[in-house]
Parts: structure tokens; sequence; C-alpha cells
């Protein structure tokens, strides 16, 4: 092939094959570019019915979680687990990566609380939880977002809005953060089930904490 014609496909990008879009769908690294794709036309954006589009989906938005264990009497962590220690304090931990892009998402479960609530949520990326704190604490009541079990109680500069399911042991808990939206917003979810309080206008790099 000596000329740039006889690299031409036939028909030009959309002549392709779903396996082709499929490839090039998993070379990319934000969920906006693979959302830009699909709305070019209809057949493109039939990808999203193909059962490898989940799987290229997760794999770019999957991050492996590092918990910030600023003490060794706080815990230990075991893989994605984090294991607290049998002390009756406070426990909050942030977790690396700082997500400042794209939409990332972290789900829970929690086992063993027995009288001590359980809370997810996310930070301004400055923020820093000491050993034996809430996560409101040491002034970062501003700072922080928190989705309580009990009650499904959502806290930030207010305390206690209600209106989101409570979540107990056991039970799959998520925070879904869309950096890629203006204004930037959170979304939260029990068992799958989205939740009708969310937040707006979040920070522009966030840390997950639980």
């Amino acid at each position: 092939m000596d000329h740039a014609s006889d690299y031409n496909v036939d028909g030009g990008l959309l002549s392709l094959g779903e396996f082709i879009f499929l490839e090039l769908l998993s070379q990319m690294e934000l969920p906006q570019d693979v959302r830009q794709f699909l709305i070019l036309n209809k057949k493109t954006f039939k990808l999203i019915l193909h059962p490898r589009y989940a799987r290229i989906i997760q794999s770019i938005i999957q991050i492996t979680p590092e918990f910030v264990i600023k003490e060794a009497w706080q815990g230990r962590s075991d893989g994605n687990k984090f294991i607290h220690q049998d002390q009756d304090d406070c426990c909050t931990i942030a977790i690396d990566p700082i997500i400042t892009e794209g939409i990332a998402r972290i789900e829970v479960m929690f086992e063993n609380t027995l009288g001590w609530d359980r809370s997810i949520g996310f930070a301004d990326a400055s923020c820093s939880f000491a050993a034996g704190k809430a996560p409101s604490d040491d002034g970062n009541q501003q700072k922080t977002v928190r989705y309580w079990g009990f009650i499904g109680y959502l806290s930030h500069i207010t305390y206690f809005i209600d209106g989101n399911q409570e979540y107990a042991n056991r039970q799959r808990v998520a925070v879904e953060v869309d950096m890629t939206t203006v204004p930037q917003r959170a979304t939260f979810f029990v068992e799958d089930v989205e939740q009708p309080n969310f937040v707006i206008g979040i920070p522009e790099a966030i840390r997950f904490w639980v």
C-alpha cells in the first residue's frame, strides 16, 4: 500500500462492524469519550446493548482503592476490605486515589458494626481524617458529604437531611460521582436503587471515605 487512499474503508468509519467499534471503545480511557462515540448515529448507539459493553465500561471506571490508615490500631486492609480493630472508637478512613475527572463509583458493604452507625461519603481532596475521629470532626463538616445508614440521613453543611433509604449491615451502598457534568454531581445507591437526594457543585478533586 503506497497511498493513503489504500487505507480508506469503503463507506467510512460507520461501515465498520460492531466488533471493530467495541475494540475502539475498549481503548478509550474516559467514560465521556465512550458516550460521545455512542451518539454518532443509531448504529453506534446500539453497542450499548452488546454484552461486551458493560465489561468495557466497568474496566474503564474500575479503580483499585487504597485505604489511608493513619494509625495501626485503627485496623488493616485486606485487598478491597478494611477490617476495623476492636476499638470502641470512631473510625474514618479516606480512600485513594483522588478523583478529578470522569465518572467514579465506590460500593461498600458493612459487616459487624454492632451499635455503631455506618456512613459513607466523599470529601474535598485536601481533607484529612485523624485517627479516632468522625468524618465531620476537626473542621471537616463543610468539606465532607456524609450518607448515614441510620434513617438514611444525608449531611453536609446542614445535618440530617432525610429522604434517602437507610441501610444496614450486608447491604450494598454506593456513591457515584460524575465529574463530567456541569455542575458536577454525586448520586447515592442502596442495592443498586438510586436514592432521591443527590449533591451538586462538588469540589474539583475529591476522595471517597468510609
